[in-house]
């Protein structure tokens, strides 16, 4: 029994306390022991850590190191498809003279960039998803070459057969000059049609057959176009090779792709030594630059197109 002072009695009277009274005490030691539940949960969360914890915590650190290293080796992968694909649309349209038939871009796992703040289970399934696309344009890049070595067996050519080489012997893109189209003339200072490539190099560089192929005619004081070499290839494709500066080849000669077949010089109408290569493909002339895929990566491509795009002289 508890009581209290009644200041209107001057008395201590028994406290009866209320169904109100008793309410409010409650409400307040309840409301006090959840906060401090709660401080206790924070002072245990934050200094206090179970081995448990510890463990996932590792666990999280090691799947983020390897699904950062998945995606890197899934980006290397990215660029070798694209390359692989570009290469072979090359190779396609310069062996056929035809545009390559278009297949679905590989680039179908756009929607998975940015994928840093994904939750942690759902990386295996994305990366496992990205795999599967980069798989399909490997199935698909396979089938078109298998299509381009089908195509080749039909025509009874060799891939030696077409002219797929830089006809200079260490070549660098450094030595890319005027190709084929409207070009000033180095000496006339006129516009005019320049209907092959220019190869710059030293003086006595060995100058190579691009393909296998059997000599149509040797020239060795043409007026304009210098000492000369044509080869035919038999298969529609003529290659031509002027203003050479040595010629080691005689008409009716079978020669073979990378043989040596000349040096470089400056014979004929050339302003400094080169090579001015030509590609004919039943009759038509061709851009030479479409023919070294044997030779040059996608990226060297892209800067001898630059280089060609930029000069506006040729070298004869």
């Amino acid at each position: 029994m508890k009581y209290k002072f009644n200041k209107e009695q001057l008395n201590f009277v028994e406290d009866k306390r209320g169904f109100k009274g008793w309410a409010k005490r409650f409400l307040k030691y309840f409301v006090l022991s959840i906060l401090l539940a709660l401080l206790y949960y924070v002072i245990f969360s934050l200094l206090v850590s179970t081995e448990q914890e510890r463990e996932l915590a590792r666990e999280t650190e090691l799947m983020e190191q390897e699904y950062g290293m998945l995606q890197e080796k899934l980006g290397v992968l990215d660029n070798t498809i694209k390359n692989l694909q570009q290469r072979d649309r090359e190779i396609y349209r310069s062996i056929f003279n035809a545009e390559p038939p278009v297949y679905s871009s590989t680039d179908g796992y756009d929607l998975f960039e940015g994928m840093d703040t994904t939750r942690m289970e759902s990386m295996v399934s994305d990366a496992k998803m990205r795999l599967e696309v980069l798989e399909r344009g490997i199935e698909r890049v396979d089938s078109t070459i298998m299509g381009i070595n089908v195509a080749l067996g039909e025509l009874g050519a060799g891939v030696t057969s077409i002219p797929s080489i830089v006809p200079v012997k260490d070549f660098t893109i450094r030595q890319t000059g005027a190709s084929v189209g409207k070009k000033m003339h180095p000496f006339y200072k006129t516009v005019a049609l320049h209907t092959g490539m220019d190869i710059l190099a030293a003086a006595d560089t060995p100058i190579l057959a691009a393909a296998d192929g059997e000599v149509a005619s040797a020239v060795r004081n043409g007026k304009k176009d210098g000492i000369n070499v044509a080869i035919d290839h038999g298969n529609g494709y003529v290659t031509m090779y002027k203003n050479m500066g040595k010629m080691n080849v005689r008409k009716g000669q079978k020669v073979k792709q990378g043989e040596v077949i000349g040096r470089v010089g400056m014979s004929g109408i050339s302003f400094a030594p080169h090579l001015h290569y030509e590609v004919w493909y039943k009759g038509e002339m061709m851009n030479p630059m479409d023919y070294f895929f044997a030779a040059l990566t996608p990226q060297m491509y892209r800067d001898m197109a630059v280089i060609v795009a930029n000069t506006g002289q040729s070298l004869d």
